[in-house]
């Protein structure tokens, strides 16, 4: 059973504040709900679940150019995982989700993977085989990349 939770809101990308029982989220939620109306109540556990879920859709395993997979293998340390492919940003984006980068068959890819033991998803050559077998795969680009 939940015991700590969250006020948020759609209207806000971080939690509003933070309650330990349900009595002191309700109150927290009335005296927010003035300025954001969209305000709600989620437990801990269904707050981190939705964030997860909702970073993960934010960079799906995607092609994605030359020049931007040659960045990011500078922007951090890349790491490795024996047996996986390609390299993982060494920072998270959030949570235990990480930029993992590919190289096959001359393309490069790239997308967040879910690093965390009880919901991993690391991408394979085998989901890079997938999404270039769909029509319409194409590169990804990134307005704020400079020169993509």
């Amino acid at each position: 059973m939940d015991t700590n939770f969250y006020i948020t809101a759609r209207s806000s990308k971080f939690p509003l504040d933070y309650a330990h029982s349900r009595e002191d989220a309700a109150a927290l939620l009335a005296r927010h709900r003035d300025r954001h109306p969209d305000a709600v109540v989620e437990s801990t556990n269904a707050y981190f679940e939705r964030t997860r879920a909702e970073t993960l859709a934010s960079f799906p395993l995607s092609r994605i150019t030359q020049r931007f997979y040659d960045a990011m293998l500078g922007v951090l340390p890349p790491q490795y995982i024996k047996g996986v492919a390609g390299f993982f940003l060494s920072e998270a984006a959030t949570q235990n989700i990480h930029a993992q980068f590919i190289v096959h068959g001359g393309c490069t890819y790239g997308g967040y993977a879910d690093l965390a033991r009880e919901s991993r998803k690391i991408w394979t050559i085998a989901d890079v085989l997938e999404l270039e077998s769909r029509a319409g795969a194409r590169t990804l680009t990134f307005d704020w990349f400079p020169g993509d």
